[in-house]
């Protein structure tokens, strides 16, 4: 009996000009660095599974790749990565890949497809702190509405690390987001800021 194949394919699976030929015929889509077959749904476990290649052992993605991941933005940005302050990994692969090295606490993981990405609610904080995009504020609207967050959530999630830097940044990044997100709801239009439909 001929092994069935994952819904998600890359050339691990098949050559390269099988999975090309398989798009053009309308059976496959791209989904990150691999291809989802039609009509199945668009999960982030799918998204996770996607990135598999670029993600290495004992390495946790975060950031907009954690963000896309969870179904936050459209745009499946470069794969942003990091460590526990206690994990053991090489210096090179730190340096190569721009690895980080942070204090996360093992709740702050989840695990899909194999693959560990920060929490909804750590990924939104760490937006909220380091990232310098002209879009943040949409996308951390994004992520409050599509992952049901309330200001309580955001508040604790924030509050883990008192003494974290850009905390005040974050709070009112985090305050204009939640802002946007009451405002669109409130007009009806909670689609309006970007909100991604997790279908392709």
């Amino acid at each position: 009996m001929t092994p069935r194949l994952p819904l998600v394919l890359d050339d691990r699976h098949l050559p390269a000009v099988e999975l090309r030929a398989a798009q053009l015929d309308g059976e496959l889509g791209t989904l990150g660095d691999a291809f989802l077959v039609t009509d199945s749904p668009d999960t982030a476990a799918a998204r996770a599974s996607s990135l598999a290649r670029r993600v290495p052992a004992r390495t946790i993605l975060e950031g907009r790749s954690a963000a896309w991941v969870w179904g936050w933005t459209h745009d499946c940005a470069s794969v942003r990565l990091c460590v526990p302050l206690t994990a053991r990994i090489g210096s090179e692969l730190r340096r190569s890949l721009g690895v980080r090295e942070v204090s996360i606490e093992p709740d702050e993981v989840h695990e899909l497809a194999g693959l560990g990405i920060t929490s909804p609610e750590r990924t939104l904080v760490d937006l909220a702190r380091f990232d310098e995009r002209d879009d943040l504020i949409a996308l951390l609207a994004s992520g409050i509405a599509i992952g049901g967050m309330t200001e309580e959530v955001v508040a604790s999630a924030l509050d883990r690390r008192p003494a974290a830097a850009g905390r005040r940044r974050a709070r009112e990044r985090l305050r204009a987001a939640r802002e946007l997100v009451e405002r669109d709801a409130g007009a009806g239009r909670g689609a309006r800021v970007g909100y991604p439909l997790l279908t392709r």
